[in-house]
């Protein structure tokens, strides 16, 4: 408790800082412009809107653990739609009109550019202390930035994890595959035996999902889809031609089943735990659910490793980045309330509750602790993880993604080669990094 006190005092100081200099005029511009009303003391009554996750009502019992150690401030939990796209809407139509009705929200991995780009989040650097930000791992903490500002604090992270039956490799004494060659090899002779009907399920449908798992291709393959200062469009490369070509062979094999080219997280998922794939694509939450009693046909029969790698390509697999983050509404009444909360949600003590509650701690201590991962095999997984980002520094990455998704699908489906297809990504990319309509 006294860790987290501290960091709270220090939050609370910054916010004092930050008004003695305003008050006395020897800060910045940025800084000297705002309102001291506004920011108000670290107390009082905050509104967080965000999308449930973890067990049923965890949100609520995060809030309550917060009151406790701050009864000064009262949170008010809002949930969210269970739709991210119908959450970003929201937001946007809500804090652009200039309502402070939510004063804090969680925001997706992928929005800090979009969000920043449109003045829907209040920067945070000249709000929190420098070393704020140590409490993160170094890629986490640079996939909020946007602009040279920290637009976000991470709150929770998830990852691609490759799951796979366990009981099945030991019985035919076969090795965690270490490529994605060697996945469809082991996939192909379960299949062959009879023990399964399909060798590999993921998300392949026409949407985010597929951007997420072709960004974990393409980088195992030293691929990638545009290029890494974010200016220009890479996808149609002897890399990604060779990743597309493979994924395509895997289809025509049938390792893949043809439905997969419809398959989202839960379809895919319920694939996997109703005993019918041998592997599978998912992100953390899928080992709850392989592993409960009332929803799967696989308990303790799953094992759960990182991404594989690609023969010729990087030597070992990459895991695409994921979670959600802390923004504020830059129009919110209570910032010094707000920044005693986001201090303390993303340190020590509700941080290990999220590890509790099979949730993936965003906070580098938590995610390395050893007595943690003992109880949750995912967790050890994660915190070693070579993770890849979705190209998502640019407030053009939904059109971007876009151009991925829907030109990879198609090429998937049958409608077009693979060659035409990354022809067809590259110029839409090309477009949306051009600010033109797609």
């Amino acid at each position: 408790m006294s860790t987290s006190i501290s960091s709270s005092a220090r939050a609370f100081w910054a916010v004092s800082a930050l008004l003695a200099s305003a008050a006395c005029g020897s800060a910045g511009a940025d800084a000297a412009s705002v309102d001291p009303e506004r920011v108000g003391a670290a107390s009082g009554d905050i509104t967080w809107y965000a999308i449930n996750f973890g067990p049923e009502g965890f949100p609520e019992q995060l809030v309550a653990a917060f009151e406790e150690a701050h009864p000064e401030i009262n949170v008010d939990f809002q949930p969210a739609p269970n739709n991210t796209d119908t959450m970003r809407a929201t937001l946007t139509t809500e804090i652009t009109g200039g309502s402070s009705a939510v004063d804090v929200y969680n925001g997706d991995l992928v929005w800090p550019a979009q969000f920043g780009d449109a003045q829907l989040a209040m920067p945070l650097d000249e709000h929190l202390p420098d070393d704020f930000w140590d409490r993160y791992p170094e890629e986490r903490a640079r996939l909020t930035e946007y602009d040279g500002n920290h637009l976000a604090a991470p709150l929770y992270v998830d990852s691609g994890f490759l799951y796979y039956r366990k009981d099945l490799l030991e019985k035919y004494d076969l090795e965690e595959p270490a490529t994605w060659q060697e996945l469809a090899e082991s996939a192909k002779r379960l299949q062959d035996e009879g023990e399964v009907d399909f060798g590999y399920v993921g998300q392949w449908a026409n949407y985010e999902g597929l951007t997420v798992n072709w960004t974990e291709l393409s980088a195992a393959a030293g691929g990638r889809s545009v290029s890494e200062d974010g200016s220009e469009a890479a996808i149609d490369s002897p890399e990604n031609r060779a990743v597309l070509d493979f994924m395509r062979e895997m289809l025509d094999s049938e390792v893949v089943p043809s439905a997969t080219t419809s398959f989202q997280e839960q379809q895919s998922l319920q694939t996997f735990v109703d005993g019918e794939a041998a592997f599978h694509r998912n992100w953390s939450h899928g080992w709850g659910m392989a592993n409960d009693p009332l929803a799967s046909g696989i308990v303790d029969k799953v094992g759960v490793m990182p991404m594989p790698g690609f023969e010729g390509g990087e030597k070992k697999g990459r895991s695409a980045a994921g979670g959600w983050n802390l923004m504020v509404n830059p129009h919110s009444e209570r910032i010094g309330a707000v920044l005693v909360f986001i201090d303390w949600m993303t340190g020590p003590e509700a941080q290990r509750l999220m590890a509790e509650n099979s949730v993936l701690p965003a906070n580098e201590e938590v995610l390395h602790d050893e007595d943690l991962q003992k109880d949750n095999p995912v967790l050890e997984v994660a915190a070693d993880l070579d993770l890849v980002a979705r190209p998502a520094q640019t407030p053009r990455y939904p059109q971007i993604s876009h151009g991925i998704y829907t030109n990879i699908n198609g090429s998937l489906a049958g409608s077009s080669p693979t060659a035409n297809a990354l022809r067809a990504a590259e110029d839409d990319i090309r477009r949306a990094l051009e600010d033109r309509a797609l």
